[in-house]
């Protein structure tokens, strides 16, 4: 969010710094778009700003002299919604006067439509035949109105006890399927879009959003007895905002306040078809799906308008608030968005009563083309135009998706690869990569048997010969010398410790182990870190090494390290633990041996898997980590002599000791921080008088 923001603040920068030149429109303001890995970067303009419709303009020349008469009201007064029909024509929710606006493609008005029976429209949906469908807020029903704007039927609360007896019907948005279902978003309504049929019967509720974990009730249902948890609030679930219908009948909702997944595009059955991601805001006020199945959502807090493919992927997002400049391409409150047949889009603003108009610009029509060219099966012409993208962006994540699952539709695997990997979308390069791996395991796969099992002969042989003939009897004595080397035998222990634990500590507390090679362990527990998150392939790390800080990824490691071993130590002296500094700070680094024998191994077999075996490295990994722990708890005990009971007494204090340290840590770094802040402004405060 602290980024997005910021590139919106670098636009408003622009727009100040360009205001004394002429310029177009577009060079006003910036697009932006994020990466596969989150990363948030400027891209090509997607969008320009092409003109703006107001009520002066849609009611035509004399309006403000009628206006003036108090014969008409022109201005729009907190228009709510927005949509487009078949004929280009443009519907606005003019809730504050209640009415609706019906403008032909230019924005002239052709009619006025509900004025004096429409309290306070705030949605509304035209269908195929020309039929208008208005949630009439104020009212607490749906109003429907033919196509010459004759009000025809209207639909009050479900009279069906599934409805619920205590549920308030006030109807905010709408939109209605090919089969004349409509779908209402109701204020307050938690278990989703209320489903009505064509004469109004309730149907059930349809895409209700789920409470998710709350790890504190979690907690409470703990420790809580039955008339307690009776006696709190339960957390419940968002109700929807907002709802669309596409071109396939697949509906859409936005809910404002989910931070993750915020739009849903919802099968017959109420499933999301989409992902959810972090980049689609949890502030949108309203969407609406072209015939590509793009999807377009308005942000009520930041201002941007952001396209989303079919399946959620953000294209590019431009605009942003206002700040009082009445800057074109800008908004103090977009309330709707809508797209005609002619791909222009509009938005409505709500607190100016206005609609801005914006034009694709060539990117974004080659970004279109290319996408259409491949949902329609066309792969081989789609390639040219993604590769203009590229040629506009080279950094345009979706052209080298696009790009590669060409390629992949036509079996250039290695080609798909290449790109995929550039893309860095996960899935789609798992999937070349099987296909990779199987091709080479076809051609390969008697060679690497025959390799190996030669491998295993050979050291049968040798094994042979050596208790037989005494062969590379000094080979074998040499290593047998070198592992009876001191430091090298203490830095073998580590296999000693995965095979006999507690064992390997009683040695360990004998002197099998130096000071000196605990460092030297801690060394390579570093480089074993550092080798894991640079090698580790990006399918199961989702970590861009380009963008990896090593001393973040080292302070990582030694921080919460060095915590445990002091913190451990210090409960040790108070509960009467045997173990000496240097006998927790030996016992915490070989307690790591699992991480230090097998991180490296993992990240090397992470790259030759694919995402469907991805719980061999999933358990691996996890396996590793609960060996770790297992060794941690042996370590306390052996070290500190102590009974189990008090073993785990002893590390349940030690974790609580380093939560307080690092509480301690951030309090103490953020008043550093406001000192500093402090001193600075001073200091500029003094050098501004001097």
């Amino acid at each position: 969010m602290f980024k997005r923001k910021s590139v919106l603040l670098a636009a408003v920068i622009l727009s100040l710094l360009t205001l004394a030149v002429p310029a177009p429109a577009s060079a006003r303001y910036v697009s932006f778009t994020y990466k596969q890995d989150g990363q948030l970067r400027l891209t090509q303009t997607a969008y320009v700003p092409v003109g703006v419709l107001d009520g002066y303009g849609m009611f035509g020349p004399g309006s403000a002299a009628k206006e003036e008469s108090g014969d008409l009201t022109v201005a729009l007064d907190q228009p709510q919604d927005l949509f487009i029909d078949k004929r280009n024509h443009i519907y606005v929710a003019d809730s504050g006067n209640g009415r609706v606006l019906e403008l032909d493609g230019r924005g002239s008005l052709i009619r006025v439509i509900g004025e004096g029976e429409l309290e306070e429209p705030t949605g509304i949906y035209v269908d195929e035949s020309g039929k208008l469908y208005v949630a009439d807020y104020g009212a607490e029903q749906v109003a429907i109105y033919d196509r010459e704007g004759n009000k025809v039927a209207s639909i009050g609360k479900p009279e069906s006890l599934l409805f619920g007896k205590n549920n308030a019907f006030k109807p905010k948005k709408i939109a209605v399927d090919k089969r004349g279902n409509l779908f209402i978003v109701g204020e307050g309504l938690i278990q989703g879009l209320v489903e009505l049929s064509p004469d109004g019967s309730f149907l059930g509720y349809f895409g209700g959003n789920r409470a998710g974990f709350d790890l504190e009730r979690t907690i409470q249902k703990l420790f809580f007895t039955k008339k307690q948890l009776s006696q709190l609030s339960r957390k419940l679930p968002p109700s929807p905002t907002n709802v669309a219908v596409g071109d396939d009948g697949l509906i859409f909702t936005a809910t404002v306040g989910l931070e993750s997944g915020s739009i849903k595009k919802l099968n017959v059955a109420g499933d999301n078809l989409l992902h959810p991601s972090s980049f689609m805001s949890p502030n949108i006020a309203d969407i609406t799906v072209d015939p590509m199945g793009n999807i377009y959502a308005a942000d009520s807090v930041e201002g941007y308008i952001a396209v989303y493919n079919k399946d959620g992927n953000m294209l590019f997002a431009f605009g942003g608030m206002d700040s009082g400049y009445q800057s074109l391409g800008y908004f103090t409150s977009p309330s709707g968005v809508a797209v005609n047949g002619d791909g222009l889009l509009y938005v409505l603003d709500k607190d100016r009563g206005n609609i801005q108009i914006f034009k694709p610009t060539p990117f974004a029509l080659l970004v279109y083309k290319a996408m259409s060219l491949y949902l329609d099966g066309k792969y081989v012409e789609s390639l040219e135009p993604w590769r203009q993208v590229l040629r506009l962006d080279s950094m345009f994540d979706l052209a080298h998706l696009g790009i590669g699952l060409a390629y992949y539709k036509q079996g250039k695997f290695d080609l798909a690869f290449e790109e995929l990997k550039l893309a860095k979308n996960a899935g789609e390069y798992s999937n070349t990569y099987w296909e990779l791996r199987r091709e080479w395991l076809m051609k390969h796969v008697s060679t690497v048997i025959l390799v190996l099992a030669g491998l295993f002969v050979l050291w049968t042989v040798l094994k042979w010969l050596h208790r037989k003939n005494g062969f590379g009897a000094p080979v074998v004595e040499a290593l047998r010398r070198f592992r009876r080397i001191r430091l090298v035998s203490e830095l073998l222990h580590v296999f000693r410790m995965l095979r006999h634990p507690i064992d390997g500590y009683e040695e360990l507390a004998t002197g099998k182990a130096s000071v000196l090679s605990a460092t030297i362990l801690l060394i390579a527990l570093a480089v074993v870190r550092l080798y894991e998150v640079y090698q580790t392939s990006f399918i199961f790390s989702g970590v861009d090494p380009l963008r990896v800080s090593m001393v973040s990824e080292l302070l990582k490691l030694f921080v919460p390290l060095f915590a445990w071993i002091v913190c451990n130590y210090m409960v040790s002296i108070i509960n009467d633990g045997e173990g000496k500094f240097k006998d927790v700070y030996k016992g915490s680094i070989y307690a790591l041996s699992p991480y230090l024998v097998l991180g490296v191994p993992l990240a090397l077999m992470s790259k030759g898997l694919t995402l469907m075996e991805s719980v061999v490295y999933d358990y691996s990994r996890m396996f590793m980590i609960l060996w770790c722990i297992v060794l941690f708890v042996i370590m306390v005990k052996e070290i500190h002599g102590y009974e189990l009971k008090e073993t785990f007494k002893n590390i349940a204090i030690t974790l609580s000791g380093m939560a307080v340290m690092a509480l301690i840590a951030f309090i103490f770094f953020g008043l550093t921080s406001q000192v500093w802040d402090f001193v600075r402004s001073i200091a500029e405060e003094v050098k501004y008088l001097g």
